[in-house]
């Protein structure tokens, strides 16, 4: 990690400081304590469904030898950020300058400009935005930076853009209020409080290790090739696709610059689409990923609003071993569209101690 004189010149960026729906950071207590009590023994981790990395970041700076994978990109580059480096492979005193060089750079009128202006975010945020990704395109062209250093870089621009984003923390929709008030008097959010602040890049603050990794793809497909421990699985839960919900930044991350379509400007993603997220497809995904594991522990969260029923995990479970069951309550966003109200939900962490061998 950068050295400490450089770390008081610019902000600390966290993996958990971004809007993620179902990330399980308000659960990590709830989840390290089940690991920690079903599997004293464990030294590797497996997150096939690492999302927004918390729960990643969290057992590599425990220790554990991580590996994690994500079907998104932007996700896999985040994930590579915080926990995929390996020391040294980020000359941090360098870095850290460029990233103030880029925070200094003026907005330019390009993609970001033209797709995103003045609807996920301010015209000017989304030209600093175009700047920014150009130039970090330039540096990786001329092979100024590494790869590791590249991940860092997008990763900070993305966590910087999500915090300035017109949305309500995801990416379906963008708000329709720019120029008002963040909040009605009837409750209703407008406007997030930092969408006119101007976008500023930060420090992410990462764990490096020589064992970890991090894999692109469908959990499904790597599952067999993830030979752990302990398997944490943490699939969608709902019909709603998580490419839909942060095309934005995936686009940002991938800049391949591809041509939009509706008000809510969307790319061609139907290759991104997860089979776990349909309701037909979900509970065969489970059953075949559940089949193809090779870990000591299967450790699956899941809350009881999932599209998968019970009985359809368990008798996925009790193929490779006996099952327990383990819940915690807790509140989540989610009373109406732009309401910023909570209710209560319960996460479930099925466990599985795994005595079968898999079926591939």
């Amino acid at each position: 990690m950068a050295a400490p004189e450089l770390l008081t010149r610019l902000k600390p960026v966290y993996v958990q400081n971004r809007k993620y729906i179902g990330s399980k950071y308000h659960l990590l207590d709830f989840i390290a304590g089940v690991v920690a009590e079903r599997a004293p023994g464990a030294r590797s981790f497996g997150d096939l469904f690492c999302g927004s990395g918390v729960v990643a970041s969290y057992f590599a700076a425990r220790g554990m030898r991580v590996a994690a994978a994500d079907n998104l990109y932007h996700n896999w580059l985040a994930a590579r950020c915080f926990v995929g480096g390996r020391p040294g492979q980020v000359d941090w005193r360098r870095l850290v300058p460029i990233i103030e060089e880029l925070n200094e750079l003026p907005p330019a009128d390009g993609y970001c400009t033209r797709e995103y202006g003045g609807s996920y975010f301010t015209v000017q945020n989304a030209g600093r935005i175009d700047a920014i990704r150009e130039a970090i395109a330039d540096l990786v062209a001329r092979r100024c930076i590494r790869p590791q250093e590249e991940a860092v870089l997008i990763t900070s621009l993305l966590y910087a853009a999500d915090k300035v984003a017109n949305t309500c923390g995801q990416y379906d929709a963008f708000l329709k209020h720019l120029g008002a008030e963040p909040y009605s008097a009837e409750g209703v959010h407008r406007v997030d409080a930092m969408v006119y602040k101007p976008i500023q890049l930060g420090l992410p603050q990462v764990v490096e290790g020589p064992g970890n990794r991090v894999l692109l793809g469908d959990a499904t497909d790597l599952a067999a090739t993830m030979a752990c421990d302990v398997l944490y699985l943490d699939p969608p839960y709902n019909t709603r696709q998580y490419v839909d919900n942060y095309h934005v930044l995936e686009n940002i991350a991938r800049w391949e610059k591809p041509e939009l379509h509706g008000k809510t400007r969307k790319f061609a993603r139907d290759p991104l689409k997860s089979g776990f997220s349909m309701k037909r497809q979900a509970p065969l995904q489970l059953d075949r990923l559940i089949g193809r594991a090779r870990a000591g522990h299967i450790f699956l969260s899941y809350n009881n609003e999932g599209i998968v029923p019970d009985e359809k995990i368990i008798q996925a479970l009790e193929r490779r071993g006996p099952v327990e069951v383990f819940t915690r309550s807790y509140a989540i966003f989610g009373n109406g569209a732009g309401r910023s109200v909570r209710r209560p939900i319960e996460e479930r962490l099925f466990c599985c101690r795994v005595v079968h061998p898999p079926t591939l």
